[in-house]
């Protein structure tokens, strides 16, 4: 045997065992550390908010060596969930489901506060989801932190639903099914301080955007104008995804949609 070859092998063995038991790994994640009960925190349990208004969010990160960066996600709320028994925020009929925000910052240190302040437009209303993701220095990613946020709107008129063929829709627990050929009552209101000048409600196929059933409604410049509608499916309705879709203009011209998803069978 070659003992030169096979000391060169020992050697280069007990090198490579002495630096993988000298050298340091950082497995640990890092954490959204603030202090509990903050009101303006992602560990809140819910977030108010008006539109119209500057909404300012602030939480403590932390790292055992060296923190990394933050990404902000703050993106409608409807028709998902982040997590495997997420808590469900019930029926709730959006607005400006389209307004959203991403933004990343640098951070360092081991312990840092950072915030992210944002406008919320006048179009938005309904719950909106608030995701802070964190890395650290070694490229460990910590558990996406999760809370919502509520939008309260006076600007836009706003519809109720009290009850779609005689039950309540807070009380669905996914979305709703209707068969083709079933006529679908529809109780509610629609109201704006300034007055109700026009509204709609349409039934949508969404695979084409194409209208199988509409209404308009005659609220004539009412405060609040409460509506008894029947929408009718036609029995020769393709099966799959639609949307139940509500529109209003108030006397001072402002205009807001909204609705929900529904499955045809």
């Amino acid at each position: 045997m070659n003992f030169s070859i096979s000391n060169t092998i020992m050697a280069s063995a007990c090198v490579a065992i002495v630096f993988a038991s000298c050298g340091k790994t950082d497995n640990e994640l890092p954490t959204v550390c603030t202090e509990v009960g903050s009101e303006t925190s992602v560990l809140a349990d819910e977030i108010e908010a008006i539109a119209g208004t500057t909404v300012t969010i602030t939480d403590v990160f932390c790292d055992n060596e060296e923190l990394s960066q933050v990404r902000w996600d703050i993106h409608n709320a409807a028709d998902h969930s982040h997590a495997e028994g997420e808590a469900d925020e019930g029926f709730v009929l959006h607005s400006g489901k389209e307004w959203e925000l991403l933004e990343t910052n640098s951070l360092t240190g081991t312990s840092i506060t950072s915030s992210i302040t944002f406008d919320i437009p006048l179009t938005a209303r309904g719950v909106w989801d608030v995701v802070v993701s964190l890395v650290d220095e070694a490229g460990n990613a910590g558990t996406d932190v999760v809370t919502q946020m509520h939008i309260e709107n006076d600007h836009l008129p706003e519809f109720t639903l009290s009850a779609v063929d005689g039950v309540d829709p807070a009380t669905w627990t996914g979305e709703p099914e209707w068969s083709a050929g079933a006529v679908v009552v529809l109780e509610g209101t629609v109201v704006d301080s300034d007055g109700v000048a026009e509204a709609s409600i349409s039934f949508v196929r969404e695979s084409d955007e194409f209208v199988i059933w509409e209404l308009n409604l005659t609220p004539d410049n009412a405060v609040e104008f409460a509506f008894n509608a029947e929408a009718s499916i036609p029995g020769d309705a393709e099966e799959g995804e639609y949307h139940l879709e509500m529109i209003a203009t108030d006397a001072a011209g402002n205009a807001m949609e909204t609705g929900f998803h529904v499955e045809v069978e």
